[in-house]
């Protein structure tokens, strides 16, 4: 099973549909789509100080805004259906033969290995995900290309959030790419062997 991060930023891209066919078509079975927050989570960001929200509150309505985002996932394709449990992901796949989609609100709720604040986006909670299912892989799915595997240097360009690092130490999952939505084909490729080129795996890094 892999982990499929669907970037917030895509839901304007004039290929999210051709984005969400793929993973319905070849995904079945073998993925599990976590939605980014997009303009959803950006509101909260941009209102937090305007309304002097806490961030504990203010994560909690961004956790609130990848729901949103799921909820349209699942409204362009119809062979996409959420999740909010693992246990649920076997009976999407056999009873309904549709591709979950990852709700956050109920499974993150309380988890102490979550820290609160900015720090930690959509990016990193789909390196959570991936772990507590035991994901092979986890591919992030991005509107720009990225010109660097190097986790630190993604990390400082703002292309990956600030716990990204941290977050791969605390799990196994060996398997990550960045995917630019200009690049389906690489995807398809990748879903169709069932093997993530080697050249597109994030590196650690060796600077801290």
């Amino acid at each position: 099973m892999w982990v499929v991060k669907v970037g917030g930023s895509l839901e304007s891209s004039p290929r999210i549909h051709e984005l969400l066919g793929l993973l319905a078509d070849y995904g079945q079975s073998n993925i599990v789509i976590v939605p980014g927050g997009g303009r959803f989570a950006d509101r909260v960001r941009a209102r937090q100080a305007e309304f002097k929200l806490d961030d504990v509150t203010a994560q909690v309505m961004a956790i609130h805004a990848m729901e949103q985002y799921a909820g349209v996932l699942c409204k362009l394709n119809s062979n996409l259906h959420p999740i909010v449990a693992i246990d649920e992901i076997n009976d999407v796949v056999n009873k309904k033969a549709a591709v979950p989609v990852w709700l956050p609100g109920k499974l993150l709720d309380g988890q102490p290995d979550i820290p609160v604040g900015w720090q930690v986006t959509s990016d990193s909670l789909a390196l959570w995900f991936a772990k507590e299912i035991n994901a092979q892989a986890l591919i992030l799915i991005k509107s720009v290309i990225n010109k660097t595997s190097d986790v630190n240097e993604l990390v400082e360009s703002g292309y990956l959030d600030g716990y990204f690092p941290e977050m791969i130490e605390r799990t196994n999952i060996k398997r990550i790419a960045c995917v630019c939505v200009d690049n389906l084909g690489a995807l398809k490729r990748a879903m169709t062997l069932g093997s993530i080129p080697a050249e597109t795996l994030l590196q650690k890094g060796v600077r801290r």
